[in-house]
Order: structure tokens, then C-alpha cells, then sequence
């Protein structure tokens, strides 16, 4: 038996079930262009560690090159910026004017390009004249020596 709605609250749900579908369709699917946004809104994920001596920052960002990152310190935060080129530079699918790009369809575009920065707070004062950056296969470690005032210092227990 076939079941019809009628009334006043059938335009009012189909409506809402339109605007379902529409928020679904938006938050489900990958960035067009630039890096993307992680659930908190983030990119390139960190791991951020600290030991007696140091902070290390570890943060993930495959295709770059030493030329594509830039890294600045302070003793209280740490800023990363890059970028990411492209396999084709024209985004929107039209070729530049020069003419040294075909025309292209993406099909799919999962990969982000474009320009990047990310602020990772210090959990306590660094030497930044110490700073160190390594990038080995897409993984970037920076070494930060914790200011000589944030190390640990052994107290002395003595009895009265």
C-alpha cells in the first residue's frame, strides 16, 4: 500500500531534506584547491615532544623541498610556512597565457598545493639561535634546545 503526504509539512521536509543533502555533499567532499583542512582545522600534522633538553617538532609534509619551507622561531612559538607547487599550476583547469600548459580536466584533486603556515606555541622558552630543521623522506624535524632558564636543574637535598 502506497503511503502520500499532503498537508503544509511536505514542502517544509522536502525543503529540509534538500538542504541535508546539500550540507553533506559540502562537508564530505575533498578540497578543491589548496592544503585542506584536517578536523582541527590544521595542516601539515605536527607531533610536538619534549625531553630534559629539547622540543622537537615533527611535521609531515611529503613533495617539499628544503626550498619550499621556510621556518622561523622565537621563544615562544614556532612558525612554519611552505608551499606546494602543483603537477599542473593551472587549478581552475585553464592553461596560462604563455602557453607552456595544456588545458586540463581534473577528474579527481586530493593532493593540495598552494601556500601554507602553521603557529605551534612553545610549551616553554627555546634558544633560538640553536634551531635546527631536518627534511628526510617528507617527514621535517625541528630541534629545539630549551633556553638555558627552562632546562631542568638538580636541587641539592641537604638535612638540617
Amino acid at each position: 500500500m502506497t503511503t502520500f503526504r499532503t498537508g503544509f509539512a511536505l514542502p517544509m521536509e522536502d525543503l529540509r531534506d534538500e538542504f541535508d543533502r546539500l550540507w553533506t555533499s559540502l562537508t564530505a567532499a575533498p578540497p578543491l584547491h589548496g592544503w585542506g583542512l584536517r578536523p582541527d582545522g590544521a595542516f601539515p600534522a605536527v607531533n610536538v615532544r619534549e625531553s630534559g633538553k629539547a622540543i622537537t617538532i615533527e611535521a609531515e609534509v611529503p613533495g617539499l623541498d628544503t626550498a619550499d619551507v621556510d621556518i622561523s622561531v622565537t621563544g615562544e612559538e614556532l612558525v612554519l610556512k611552505g608551499s606546494r607547487r602543483g603537477g599542473c599550476e593551472a587549478a581552475n583547469g585553464r592553461s596560462p597565457d604563455d602557453g607552456t600548459e595544456p588545458k586540463v580536466t581534473w577528474h579527481r584533486r586530493e593532493r593540495g598545493t598552494g601556500m601554507f603556515e602553521r603557529r605551534i606555541p612553545m610549551p616553554v622558552a627555546v634558544d633560538a639561535a640553536r634551531v635546527e630543521a631536518r627534511l628526510v623522506n617528507g617527514v621535517l624535524t625541528v630541534t629545539c634546545p630549551k633556553a638555558p632558564e627552562a632546562q631542568p636543574h638538580r636541587v641539592e637535598v641537604r638535612s638540617a
